[in-house]
C-alpha cells in the first residue's frame, strides 16, 4: 500500500476572518453545493455531532466507481483554526487548517493535509499537482460564495 502523501492549497478569500471562520466550520449537510463538487450530485452528509469545538460527520457518496464512505472528525481550535482527521473506504486523511487576516478585510486560508488510501482500495490515486488543482478550484469557488453570502449579510 502506498504511503502517506502531503498537499497544501492556499485560498484568499474577500471577507473578515471571523465570518470566515464561521462559514469554513459551519459543516451542513449542503456544503458540496458551493464548490460544485462532482460527488455532491449523489452525495449525503450526516452531521452526528456538534459541539463548539467539536463537529463529527459522515459522507456517504457515489463517484460512479461504486460507494463512498468516510467519517470526519473535526476539532475547532476559533478563531482561526481548525484540524480534521477522516477515515473513509478509499482514503485516511489528516488535514489543518489556518486562517490569517490579510489588509483589507480579506483572509487568507492554508490548507495542508495528508492523505494515503486504505490498504483494500482499488481506487485510482491521482497525483499531487492534480489533487491541488482540483481542491484549489474547489475553494475558489466556495471564495466566491462565502464572498456572496457575505455580502448578503450586509457586515
Amino acid at each position: 500500500m502506498p504511503g502517506w502523501r502531503t498537499y497544501r492549497v492556499t485560498v484568499d478569500f474577500d471577507v473578515p476572518l471571523a465570518f470566515a471562520f464561521r462559514w469554513c466550520t459551519d459543516y451542513t449537510p449542503h456544503d458540496g453545493m458551493f464548490s460544485g463538487e462532482d460527488r455532491t450530485i449523489h452525495l449525503q452528509r450526516r452531521i452526528i455531532e456538534r459541539t463548539n469545538r467539536r463537529v463529527v460527520f459522515e459522507n456517504l457518496y457515489d463517484e460512479g466507481r461504486g460507494w463512498g464512505w468516510e467519517r470526519h472528525i473535526v476539532t475547532l481550535h476559533p478563531p482561526n483554526r481548525w484540524h480534521c482527521e477522516g477515515k473513509g473506504n478509499h482514503q485516511e486523511s489528516i488535514l489543518d487548517y489556518t486562517l490569517t487576516a490579510l489588509p483589507g478585510s480579506r483572509t487568507r486560508c492554508d490548507m495542508r493535509w495528508r492523505s494515503r488510501p486504505v490498504a483494500h482500495s482499488r481506487a485510482a490515486r491521482p497525483s499531487a499537482v492534480d489533487v491541488e488543482s482540483y481542491v484549489t478550484g474547489l475553494w475558489k469557488k466556495r471564495a466566491r460564495s462565502l464572498k456572496r453570502e457575505y455580502q448578503q449579510s450586509g457586515r
